[in-house]
C-alpha cells in the first residue's frame, strides 16, 4: 500500500536561498521575467469599449469565430480551466437560442420576449 509523504516545511533561510537561484537564472535569461498579474477589471472595461466601437460588422463573425476556434481549438479535455468553461458556455449559449429560435419558427411565432429568452435559454447556463 503506497503511502504519502509528508514532506517537512522550507525553512527560511532555504526559501530565500531558492529566492536567490531564482533570481540569478532569471538576471542570466534561463528563467522567463516575473510576470504581472493581470488586472481584470481593467482589462475587460477596455476591451469590451473597443469591441463595441470596432466590431459588429457582417464580416467581423469571420474574426470572432477563428478566436474561438484559437481559444479552445488544441484544449486537453483533462486540463480544462475557467478560461475553456466560460468559452464553452457561450458556445452552449448560442447553441441554446438557435434552439430557441428554430422552435419560435416552427410553432409559428416571430415574436419572443427577451426576458423569456434570457430566463429559459441563457440563466440556466450561466448557473452551471
Amino acid at each position: 500500500m503506497a503511502t504519502n509523504k509528508k514532506y517537512k516545511k522550507l525553512t527560511n533561510k532555504e526559501k530565500e536561498l531558492r529566492k536567490q537561484i531564482r533570481q540569478e537564472m532569471r538576471e542570466e535569461g534561463l528563467l522567463p521575467p516575473k510576470k504581472q498579474r493581470l488586472n481584470r477589471k481593467k482589462f475587460t472595461q477596455e476591451t469590451m469599449e473597443e469591441f463595441k466601437n470596432n466590431f459588429g460588422a457582417f464580416s467581423d463573425l469571420d474574426h470572432l469565430y477563428s478566436a474561438i476556434n484559437f481559444m479552445i481549438a488544441d484544449t486537453d479535455f483533462e486540463k480544462i480551466n475557467l478560461e475553456h468553461i466560460g468559452i464553452v458556455k457561450t458556445l452552449k449559449v448560442a447553441l441554446e437560442i438557435k434552439k430557441f429560435m428554430e422552435d419560435k419558427k416552427a410553432n409559428g411565432e416571430t415574436k419572443y420576449s427577451p426576458v423569456d429568452l434570457y430566463k429559459n435559454v441563457v440563466k440556466p447556463i450561466k448557473d452551471l
